[in-house]
């Protein structure tokens, strides 16, 4: 989706760009249409099938939860596209790790997809948090979100939980019930995070 100055930028990252990372790109692009909320979602991968288009099986699943799979380009992830971007959220806390390496302050504003819908589930479920976490009158939503995210940050330590974050797991080469799975896997995080964005 083309970004404009003032969308909140959002990157999903996975492997080669054309299964996961894609499907979370172009579902949450569909959610956020919904909710008309101001964000621009690209997707690219550490080790990018550069030029390829989304696996069949992965527009196939996608297909099947009731989105609508459009055309997509695989792209290798740059310091560029994680300089500019707000929020950037990876299949797998390996990934996280290979995004620091490349440009280290990302790291403020990186998460797994998974780690940061834990995070935003609690947030806006924590009778101490969840006021914070809301549009208020004089703000955009825009603002919002860019207010939000800052808070989001300083916050990610304070998540309660005995487990840690599941990794979205690589699908490629593998049956179609597994790209199911994830597909599954991606679109409940994602419902998630959107209902903490659209607060």
């Amino acid at each position: 989706m083309p970004a404009s100055k003032a969308d909140f930028k959002v990157v999903f990252v996975c492997t080669g760009n054309i299964c996961r990372s894609p499907m979370a790109e172009q579902m949450l692009e569909q959610k956020a249409a919904k909710h008309k909320l101001p964000i621009s979602v690209s997707s690219a991968g550490v080790m990018a099938m550069t030029g390829d288009p989304m696996t069949s099986q992965s527009a196939q699943a996608m297909t099947d939860r009731g989105f609508t799979p459009t055309k997509h380009i695989s792209q290798d992830l740059t310091p560029k596209i994680l300089e500019e971007a707000d929020l950037v959220l990876t299949a797998t806390l390996d990934h996280r790790s290979e995004l620091a390496r490349m440009l280290p302050k990302a790291s403020k504003y990186s998460f797994t997809i998974d780690e940061f819908a834990r995070l935003t589930s609690f947030l806006k479920a924590d009778s101490e948090f969840q006021e914070e976490f809301k549009k208020k009158p004089k703000e955009t939503r825009e603002q919002y979100l860019k207010r939000a995210m800052q808070q989001a940050i300083l916050l990610r330590g304070m998540v309660p939980t005995n487990l840690d974050p599941k990794d979205v797991v690589d699908p490629y080469g593998e049956s179609v019930e597994v790209y199911n799975q994830v597909a599954e896997h991606i679109d409940v995080m994602l419902e998630i995070i959107v209902d903490w964005m659209a607060a």
